[in-house]
C-alpha cells in the first residue's frame, strides 16, 4: 500500500513539474515558436502532360488505281490477277494479244538466217579468191598474172563490199527486233502500287472500260468527322493515336492529313452544328488493318514531355503569384514557382521545383514559411515485434525525448 502511495506521489510531482516548468517558459519567452504536424507530402516527379481529343473514324485505303482498256493494245489476252489477289509494284496485271508483234519478229529472224547465209557464202568465197592468189603458176602463163592478180582482187573487194552490206542488213533487222520485243513489254500491264485487287472486269471492250482496280494498302488513312466547335481546336500535322475497336490493345500513331472546309450534307438552320471531314494517315505499315475497321482516335491538342508535375491541389495562391511548401531538414521553405500547362487537376511547373522534392500535399492556410513541422510516426515502429528490439536505454531515452523536446 505505501508502495503504490509513493509511485503515485512521485507520478503527481513529475506532472507539477512539467506544468511549472511550461508555465516559466511562457511566462519568460515573448514570442513561442510553433510546429505543424503535417501529415501528408508529394514527392515531385516527371511525365507527359497531354490534352487530347477524342473522336472516332473508320479505315481507308491510302489510294486507288484503276487500269481501264486500251483499244489501241487490241484484243486482251489474259488477266494474271482476281479479285481479293495481293499484288506487289511491278506485278504484271494484263497482258494484252502480240501474235501479231510475233509474227514480225518471226520474219524478221527468218531474213537473218538467210543474211547470215549470204555472209557465210561470202567469208567462203573470200577465202577461195585468196587461195588462188596464193597459187604457184607456170612459167607460160606469166604473161597473165598480171591481168589474173587484177580480176581476182577484183572479185575479193566486191565480196567485202558484199559482207559490208550485209553486215549493215542484220544490225538493221537486229534494232527492229529489239524495238519489237520492248513494244512487246507495252502490251504487259504491270502494278504501279501495292494492295489489293477490288475488282476484275475480264470482257471489256470498249474504250476506258475498268478491268482492274486496286486499294493501296500501306499506309492506311482514318476517315472521320468533327463538329464545328471541335473543328476550331485542330490542326492539319497534328498528332494522333489511333486503335482500331477490334485490336484495342495496339496503340498506332499518326497525323491529321487533311481537314475540309466544306460540311457534311447542306448545313441548316435548325441544325445544332454543322460537321466536317478529316483525314489522318498512319506512319507505318499496319498488316492487320483492313479497310472498313472502326478507330477509336486522339488528336493531340497540346503534350508536353519530361516535366515536373504536382496535384494542383498542392498549390496556394496570393498577389497573382503561386507557391508551394517544400519540406526541408524539419521546415517548411515558402518557395514561388512558375506555373505551365494544366490538365484537370495535374499541372505543370516550368519553374521552382526539381524532380524528387518533397510538398505538402494539403496545405493550410496557417502554413509559413521556416515554419518547424513534424511528421506522424510511421506505424511500423509502434508494433510490438519493434518494440523488443529496443534496449531498455533506448526505450527510455525515446520516452524522454519524446516528453521534453
Amino acid at each position: 500500500m505505501k508502495k503504490q502511495t509513493f509511485i503515485s506521489l512521485v507520478i503527481m510531482i513529475m506532472i507539477l513539474a512539467l506544468v511549472i516548468i511550461n508555465v516559466v517558459i511562457i511566462l519568460s519567452t515573448d514570442h513561442i515558436n510553433r510546429s505543424k504536424a503535417i501529415l501528408e507530402y508529394t514527392i515531385t516527379d516527371k511525365g507527359t502532360l497531354r490534352e487530347v481529343l477524342l473522336t472516332k473514324g473508320v479505315v481507308i485505303p491510302a489510294a486507288h488505281y484503276s487500269i481501264k482498256y486500251d483499244k489501241t493494245l487490241g484484243s486482251i489476252k489474259e488477266i494474271s490477277v482476281k479479285e481479293g489477289d495481293t499484288v506487289l509494284v511491278g506485278d504484271t496485271l494484263i497482258e494484252y494479244n502480240t501474235s501479231h508483234i510475233k509474227n514480225e519478229i518471226l520474219s524478221l529472224d527468218q531474213q537473218l538466217e538467210k543474211l547470215s547465209r549470204q555472209f557465210s557464202k561470202a567469208e567462203a568465197d573470200i577465202s577461195t579468191l585468196e587461195q588462188q592468189l596464193n597459187e604457184p603458176v607456170d612459167v607460160e602463163e606469166k604473161k597473165d598474172i598480171a591481168q589474173n592478180y587484177k580480176n581476182v582482187s577484183s572479185q575479193i573487194d566486191e565480196k567485202k563490199y558484199q559482207i559490208q552490206e550485209i553486215k549493215i542488213q542484220i544490225d538493221d533487222i537486229n534494232q527492229k527486233i529489239k524495238h519489237l520485243q520492248l513494244d512487246k513489254e507495252s502490251y504487259k500491264i504491270t502494278s504501279k502500287m501495292a494492295g489489293t485487287v477490288t475488282k476484275v472486269r475480264p470482257f471489256a471492250q470498249s474504250e476506258n472500260d475498268l478491268v482492274v482496280s486496286i486499294e493501296s494498302s500501306q499506309p492506311y488513312l482514318i476517315e472521320g468527322k468533327l463538329s464545328e466547335k471541335e473543328m476550331v481546336k485542330v490542326q492539319e500535322g497534328q498528332k494522333v493515336i489511333a486503335s482500331a475497336s477490334v485490336l484495342p490493345n495496339q496503340k498506332n500513331k499518326g497525323t491529321v492529313k487533311e481537314l475540309k472546309m466544306t460540311p457534311i450534307g447542306k448545313p441548316s438552320v435548325e441544325d445544332k452544328e454543322s460537321f466536317y471531314p478529316f483525314v489522318l494517315e498512319m506512319n507505318k505499315a499496319l498488316l492487320n488493318w483492313h479497310h472498313g475497321y472502326h478507330v477509336n482516335v486522339e488528336i493531340v491538342l497540346e503534350e508536353r514531355n519530361g516535366i515536373v508535375i504536382i496535384p494542383d491541389s498542392t498549390i496556394q495562391k496570393k498577389d497573382d503569384k503561386s507557391y508551394v511548401y517544400v519540406i526541408k531538414n524539419g521546415r517548411l521553405e515558402k518557395r514561388i514557382i512558375q506555373l505551365g500547362m494544366k490538365l484537370n487537376h495535374r499541372q505543370e511547373v516550368v519553374k521552382g521545383l526539381d524532380q524528387g522534392e518533397r510538398i505538402v500535399s494539403k496545405p493550410s492556410k496557417d502554413l509559413d514559411n521556416k515554419m518547424e513541422i513534424f511528421m506522424p510516426i510511421n506505424h511500423f515502429y509502434l508494433k510490438k515485434e519493434t518494440m523488443k528490439t529496443f534496449t531498455k536505454d533506448q526505450t527510455i531515452r525515446l520516452v524522454l525525448k519524446g516528453l521534453f523536446q
